[in-house]
């Protein structure tokens, strides 16, 4: 579940292998974001291998969501950082175009202070905002 407590910026930490359940219940809480109609930023950190599955059939829920939600996340996300943990999968996902997938500026980081330093400066700088929170602030 994601940490809304440092709002703008939602924290996600994750740990586990999600549901398709799970995986459909975190795309519902995006509306919920969406209207508050204020700008957000998003930091994700995938802590394990486990983590970063997906389950089966979300990849056709991911992209029915995004094609409909495209306009709400280019108007209200002014950052998406993504770091990966596991170094074997960094390795493999450090290109992943963030910007290109989703519309919004974004990132893959190998940690949450690199991360968190691309967020200030990318995303909450432009917007006239400081990022809420410090690595230490995150429990990964």
């Amino acid at each position: 579940m994601e940490d809304l407590s440092h709002w703008p910026l939602v924290v996600g930490v994750y740990r586990e292998e999600a549901t398709l359940q799970a995986y459909q219940a975190q795309l519902d809480s995006w509306q919920a974001w969406f209207v508050r109609e204020q700008p957000f930023a998003l930091l994700r950190v995938y802590a394990t291998p486990g983590s970063l599955a997906h389950p089966e059939g979300s990849a056709a829920a991911g992209k029915s969501w995004l094609a409909q939600n495209r306009p709400l996340l280019q108007r209200w996300v002014i950052g998406m950082a993504t770091v990966i943990l596991p170094p074997q999968d960094y390795a493999r996902l450090k290109n992943m175009q963030v910007e290109k997938a989703f519309g919004v500026p974004g990132g893959v980081f190998a940690s949450v202070e690199e991360a968190i330093v691309w967020l200030q400066r990318e995303g909450f700088e432009p917007a006239g905002m400081q990022v809420p929170i410090g690595a230490a602030d995150v429990a990964a």
